[in-house]
């Protein structure tokens, strides 16, 4: 602890500076609120999938380096990858928030000292203590009815600029609609890709009505995102070795679209949902996790389909970020919802987790009594003998699991000051019941004529329904554009089933997403 120091004057005066307030364990009853910042989230999520898709095609690179022996694809590829690593770091990385907290007391004083020569000054006496927390705010998001008209708006002025373009008998207004198309083709892809992801996070979060710390939040997501480079490796390089058929025809895109593509994917986000099994306590924090995960695979494939859908002009854009943004989005996430529901009915068996956490407490200790054999201090003890914990057994972790369960059902200690609807309520019991609309919404599906869409408790059977649902929409979205044509019909007639289809999937995709928030919405956790 630092000492008082004490200085004179050039008349000889003494004077007296008192130490800083020291750091101190934080109240547990402790509230803190912030000002309502509900885009902060989309910006985040905005300027992490960037870097993470161009991380994706470097590591993608490098992979294909490694298969042809090329060390120079390796080198340059890696040495690429490296800032957008470091930059998602960056955005990600656990924020902490020095707390100064004065409570007035009689026996107090009117000045503090604050370390880096600050001091704070009261009007009455106070006691004062400091203390550093985790940034626990709670995620927030901006209107669903906000977020779905600036999509509806998007759509519209991509109608009005093919009209201007296809429509007009004019050069001037050809000219016009190209130029007009090329100045907002980048911030209407930039909105188009990713403006649905926020508006079906949003969605969800409120249906379901648990409370959601951003930091969990946008590691969900960003756990998708990278669930999209195994994928990736998986359907373009080890899936397609195994077909027999010539990699230009129908039945190898067909293979492809619908067996390689939704094999490796459902597989690849349920890893990335098994990887948060330590915080889910069960179904419904369970399809929380997975449906933020499926989101953001969905985000980082948008990117791709999207921006090369603005290179065929304003049609094509609108027609894809349509189809993508109302069904393909909500299909991915609703698909890693049901295996993460599956895995939250799994973390409810107290002797499966206390396995898993065994396990992984056994593999920590290995990773330290390594690192300390080759002469790193992982403890910071000052030795290199090894784990200097207990070594024993672990036992009555399904009471300290229960315990900690307990803890993070507890509403966040974060409020928001000035926001809107669900996220600003410091009385609700929780945070996201939107003018009472979580509430009602429980009580109309009780009483509703459509029962509640019921999924598979075993993990296996709700990864094989999800890779299912994914092969179906894949298989049949490619099948409906070829099949008229294989019978003779012409271009137009493909592309007319096609949309029809189309139709057919996103209708069928939003009722099952509603069948299913349903059955999460009755669940209890």
């Amino acid at each position: 602890m630092e000492r008082e120091r004490v200085f004179l004057d050039q008349l000889g005066r003494k004077f007296r500076v008192k130490p800083p307030v020291p750091l101190s364990e934080p109240p547990k009853n402790l509230r803190i609120e912030r000002q309502s910042k509900p885009w902060n989230a989309y910006f985040r999520m905005l300027g992490t999938v960037v870097p993470a898709y161009l991380l994706m095609y470097a590591t993608l690179y490098t992979f294909f380096g490694f298969l042809n022996l090329e060390p120079a694809i390796v080198s340059v590829c890696g040495l690429v990858g490296i800032p957008f690593l470091v930059l998602i770091f960056w955005l990600h990385k656990p924020r902490l928030v020095h707390v100064t907290l004065a409570v007035p007391n009689e026996l107090g004083s009117e000045a503090h000292t604050l370390p880096n020569g600050r001091t704070i000054k009261t009007q009455v006496k106070t006691n004062v203590s400091r203390f550093i927390i985790k940034d626990d705010t709670i995620l927030e998001v901006p209107p669903g009815k906000t977020l779905w008209s600036i999509f509806a708006i998007i759509l519209i002025l991509l109608v009005i600029l093919a009209f201007l373009i296809f429509g007009s008998d004019s050069e001037t207004g050809l000219t016009a609609g190209v130029a007009i198309y090329a100045v907002l083709a980048i911030p209407l892809w930039l909105v188009g890709f990713s403006l649905p992801v926020l508006a079906w996070w949003g969605t969800s979060t409120r249906l379901i009505g648990l409370p959601t710390r951003r930091r969990e939040a946008e590691g969900w997501l960003l756990a998708g995102m990278l669930s999209a480079f195994p994928a990736i490796i998986f359907n373009s390089f080890i899936f397609p070795l195994l077909l027999p058929f010539d990699s230009e025809s129908f039945e190898y895109l067909l293979a492809v679209l619908a067996i390689g593509a939704p094999i490796g994917e459902e597989i690849f986000k349920a890893v990335a949902v098994a990887l948060f099994l330590p915080s889910i306590n069960g179904p419904k924090k369970g399809f929380q996790v997975g449906y933020t995960v499926g989101l953001g695979f969905a985000l980082i494939e948008n990117l791709q389909y999207i921006l090369f859908s603005f290179a065929g002009g304003p049609i094509s854009a609108s027609l894809t970020i349509f189809v993508r943004g109302v069904g393909s989005i909500p299909g991915h996430a609703i698909w890693t919802a049901i295996t993460g529901t599956a895995i939250g009915w799994l973390a409810k068996d107290g002797v499966f987790k206390d396995r898993i956490l065994k396990r992984s407490k056994s593999i920590g200790i290995a990773v330290v009594d390594f690192a300390e054999g080759i002469g790193i201090d992982m403890d910071g003890f000052g030795d290199l003998s090894g784990y200097d914990g207990p070594r024993e057994d672990f036992v009555g972790l399904s009471e300290e699991n229960s315990n900690a369960d307990s803890k993070s059902k507890k509403p966040p200690s974060w409020h928001i000051l000035g926001g809107s609807g669900a996220n600003n309520s410091l009385k609700s019991e929780n945070p996201y019941s939107s003018d009472k609309f979580s509430l009602s919404y429980v009580e109309q599906s009780q009483h509703s004529n459509n029962p509640a869409l019921k999924t598979p408790r075993g993990v296996v059977p709700a990864i094989l329904i999800s890779i299912f649902g994914h092969s179906v929409w894949n298989g049949t979205s490619a099948l409906s554009y070829q099949l008229p044509i294989i019978i003779g019909l012409g271009e137009s007639e493909a592309i007319v089933s096609s949309l029809a289809w189309t139709v057919v999937l996103v209708s069928s995709v939003l009722l099952f997403t509603r069948g299913m928030l349903r059955e999460i919405s009755l669940l209890e956790d």
